[in-house]
């Protein structure tokens, strides 16, 4: 499990960057590439389909998520305010982006699944973002629906 050494009056103190505390707390904290870019493109089609209640539409934002060094980029662009398009690959890599989240390999899995801190990451340099920080902050609520839906996709084994 990632950790983050702090000093904390002179003792060093191991802080867990990811917590099982999930029901399928025995699946695997790794993915494969092509399975993380399989599984993100699912939940955000089934999350960013309405309008109602899609943030990214809301806002007319575009956001991209990179996942290095596993070489995994999804974007979703709601700037039409009409329909989010989804794209990967080198399309999503390079387009420009509202926000862009750069998140560490070693716990993508486990950030989708809901088991890692944003902060902590944050801090330990596993999850970086480019942007607005008042625009990432408004698309939290829609985080945990996408979470949401990464764990029961991983539950269903897909």
């Amino acid at each position: 499990m990632p950790t983050k050494v702090t000093n904390n009056t002179n003792k060093f103190v191991r802080l867990p960057l990811c917590k099982r505390v999930s029901p399928d707390a025995d699946l695997p904290l790794t993915t494969t590439a092509t399975q993380l870019e399989q599984r993100l493109l699912h939940v955000f089609g089934r999350v960013h389909s309405g309008t109602e209640t899609n943030v990214l539409l809301q806002k007319r934002l575009s956001v991209a998520f990179l996942f290095l060094p596993l070489d995994v980029a999804v974007r979703v662009d709601g700037s039409s305010g009409q329909a989010a398009e989804i794209t990967a690959g080198e399309a999503a890599r390079t387009a420009p982006s509202d926000l862009t989240f750069r998140i560490s390999s070693d716990i993508a899995h486990a950030f989708w699944q809901g088991d890692v801190n944003p902060v902590q990451a944050m801090m330990a340099g596993h999850l970086s973002i480019q942007g607005s920080l008042v625009q990432a902050l408004a698309l939290s609520p829609s985080l945990k629906v996408m979470q949401q839906a990464y764990r029961e996709l991983v539950q269903q084994g897909e």
